[in-house]
């Protein structure tokens, strides 16, 4: 892309955790505000169709730092204190052509405090208080708070850092965790910054994520808000019973605490967008950045179910859950003003932001570059649909093309269809109707899974789901 002995670009890595693509304005949500992120994806290029091939925290953040899929790099559900040392990493390459590499935020990779080709890492990976935690000792945030007097973490109001329960923020605002990100990202580019090199940040939010605990002034603006409830699909139906625990996957759910859990995570959105627009201010109002280049690729890590179909979390096929907000912006860069259909996921950010930066993409990375949509076009590379798993209690396996989801359950044996072109919502399961598409998406699957020995795809014992709710979401 670049020509090496030219100056590099300087490049900012924005991601945020449990962030739902259609909550963004641009991606067509009128009840969230995100007018700083979304006037950055109008002035790039926005992937409509943007996912995680592993829907939940380590698993994709393995795939983010190397450019390799679950199944390369071998993690494919939940699982922390495993060892992960990749062949290539997107810090580790950038560093070794000169970049001063930093991430500020949570990397939730094993073990704690190995950097992967970061030059400093200021982390803050959970919201767990205990210093007994077995693979979480380290945290900057709570140590800052602790220099600050906090002796008792905000969070203990009964809310778990998996829970749907909400709460405004109890103490000053400085002290939010929204705020710490943003006052460290500014302290490195006033203080630490090396004005010599280019600079790589990962800048890695830890919410919307619960829990969810906004400031005040933005909890009580999406409080009163007519917000519309959780999308409750005709396969969904689980009885009346809305007394699950806090933390349950699976509902049905209260709807009012539903209702708070959402003016709470929309507010924790709207909150880390006028962070990053105070961020960008003060990264060019720097005197020695001048006209340089700075690209920035801003997504999430995975989705939230949010009460859609009587789920909460993440880790499941469905579009609140591995569907991502998805785009390429930059300050001082030439960039087309386009909006694209075309399949990305997380696999592509290390190549891309590599090829940005004119470093050779390590053949062990299974991204592609996304550097040719800067020509405002379509190229003719994009894959034609996206392979995804996960598992774990659910035991997930899906795959999305331009039209249709197909999700296949490995524990139950059971599958549904979703026709996303006229239910982009998944409402209705065709997989007890649609015999044609459910066969051509089953083929698509089995090129996928034939031949590995933790699964068995066995057509002839595949059971449609046909509208009703797969027996994996119930507690027994």
């Amino acid at each position: 892309m670049s020509n090496p002995t030219e100056r590099r670009p300087h490049i900012l890595l924005i991601t945020t955790d449990q962030q739902r693509s259609d909550c963004l304005g641009i991606n067509g949500n009128h009840e969230v505000e995100t007018p700083n992120l979304d006037a950055l994806a109008r002035n790039g290029v926005n992937f409509r169709k943007g996912y995680v091939t592993c829907p939940v925290c380590i698993p994709a953040r393995r795939t983010l730092i190397s450019g390799m899929s679950p199944d390369s790099h071998g993690l494919r559900r939940y699982l922390d204190g495993v060892d992960f040392d990749p062949p290539a990493t997107l810090p580790g390459c950038l560093k070794e052509v000169g970049y001063q590499t930093e991430l500020i935020g949570k990397l939730h990779l094993h073990p704690q405090g190995k950097r992967y080709g970061f030059d400093n890492i200021t982390l803050s990976e959970t919201a767990n208080w205990r210093p007994d935690h077995p693979h979480q000792k380290r945290n900057d945030y709570v140590r800052w708070l602790q220099e600050k007097g906090v002796t008792r973490h905000p969070t203990f109001q009964g809310i778990g850092s998996n829970s749907r329960l909400s709460a405004p923020w109890g103490m000053d605002d400085t002290l939010h965790w929204n705020q710490w990100v943003t006052d460290e990202t500014v302290k490195l580019f006033q203080q630490r910054r090396d004005p010599t090199c280019p600079l790589f940040l990962h800048l890695s939010f830890f919410h919307p994520h619960p829990p969810f605990i906004p400031l005040k002034h933005y909890f009580d603006r999406y409080l009163e808000k007519d917000l519309s409830g959780p999308v409750i699909g005709e396969w969904a139906k689980q009885g009346e019973d809305a007394r699950a625990a806090p933390d349950a996957v699976a509902g049905p759910f209260d709807e009012g605490t539903m209702k708070r859990a959402k003016a709470a995570y929309y507010a924790l959105i709207n909150h880390i967008d006028d962070c990053i627009a105070h961020i960008l201010e003060q990264w060019t109002n720097l005197p020695d950045v001048g006209n340089d280049p700075l690209y920035i690729i801003f997504s999430s890590d995975h989705g939230e179910m949010l009460g859609d179909h009587h789920l909460f979390r993440k880790s499941q096929g469905y579009e609140a859950s591995a569907h991502v907000p998805f785009f390429l912006s930059g300050i001082n860069v030439d960039l087309p003003s386009m909006e694209t259909d075309d399949f990305v996921s997380w696999e592509d950010v290390a190549p891309t932001l590599l090829d940005l930066a004119g470093v050779v993409i390590p053949p062990s990375m299974d991204g592609r570059s996304l550097v040719s949509y800067l020509d405002g076009k379509e190229p003719d590379d994009a894959p034609d649909h996206i392979f995804g798993q996960c598992f774990g209690r659910f035991a997930n396996l899906w795959v999305v093309n331009e039209r249709w989801k197909y999700i296949w359950f490995a524990k139950t044996n059971e599958e549904q269809l979703f026709d996303l072109q006229n239910d982009p919502r998944e409402t209705r399961d065709l997989s007890g109707t649609n015999t044609e598409n459910l066969q051509a998406m089953r083929k698509i699957m089995e090129g996928h899974v034939s031949g590995r020995e933790d699964v068995t795809f066995d057509e002839s014992a595949l059971s449609p789901c046909a509208n009703q709710p797969p027996k994996v979401f119930w507690p027994n």
